[in-house]
């Protein structure tokens, strides 16, 4: 898609710091608008957005039903969170690697580190850039 067709959305920008304590009047401090695509998308023609599913992620602040903004033309590298390709499955965890091997790990501690071996057909599709979720979806994480 032509980066220039793309459709915007630009909302209001409160460009203040929040602390997660007391409140505060917010609306005395609307600056401006900001647009989502380029405050979100660097590289239009390589990013794209795919839906998470499971809960591997979810320690990282990915819940089930995440949108993963992610960027193809960036390189990954140690301890970035990626969209992986390993024996034809699409997986997104981060990606783990020293001069001598690399692992594929879970945000979660159910789930055991993927050790990438020369067996394996593995490929980074991206690097996650975003998240975008609904808040909801964490309760059950934090509350149970």
């Amino acid at each position: 898609m032509d980066a220039a067709k793309m459709n915007t959305w630009a909302i209001p920008l409160l460009d203040i710091g929040v602390p997660a304590g007391f409140p505060s009047p917010a609306a005395d401090y609307v600056e401006n608008r900001i647009n989502v695509n380029d405050f979100l998308i660097k590289h239009p023609e390589s990013t794209f957005i795919i839906r998470c599913t499971g809960d591997s992620m979810i320690n990282a602040f990915i819940p089930p039903q995440a949108y993963l903004i992610v960027d193809k033309s960036l390189t990954a590298k140690n301890g970035d969170i990626v969209l992986a390709v390993v024996n034809g499955e699409f997986t997104v965890k981060y990606l783990v690697k020293n001069d001598h091997k690399c692992w594929l790990r879970a945000a979660n501690s159910k789930f055991k580190d993927l050790e990438i071996t020369p067996e394996m057909n593995m490929s980074v599709w991206g690097v996650v850039t975003s998240i975008i979720a609904n808040p909801n979806e964490l309760r059950n994480v934090c509350f149970g």
